[in-house]
């Protein structure tokens, strides 16, 4: 779909939900959710961040960042 399709009046944005996590950042983690979903998803437009919450070790150190993501796409007719 080219981009000027994306912006026709009464396209169809599909929205799903994904997890995301990574050891390094919260910024990472939406970074890693959404290159794991262009592995099968197209046309990936943008994503919202709806949650976050992290794992903590033994140490009282963050160990885990994870992110609840909606990612919206275009629907190809």
């Amino acid at each position: 779909m080219s981009e000027k399709q994306d912006h026709v009046p009464g396209a169809v944005v599909r929205i799903s939900e994904i997890v995301g996590s990574s050891p390094n950042s919260f910024s990472d983690a939406v970074r890693n959710a959404v290159q794991a979903a262009a592995q099968t998803v197209r046309g990936i437009r943008g994503v919202e961040v709806i949650g976050s919450n992290a794992d903590v070790d033994e140490n009282g150190n963050l160990s885990l960042y994870k992110v609840h993501c909606k990612i919206a796409f275009v629907v190809e007719r």
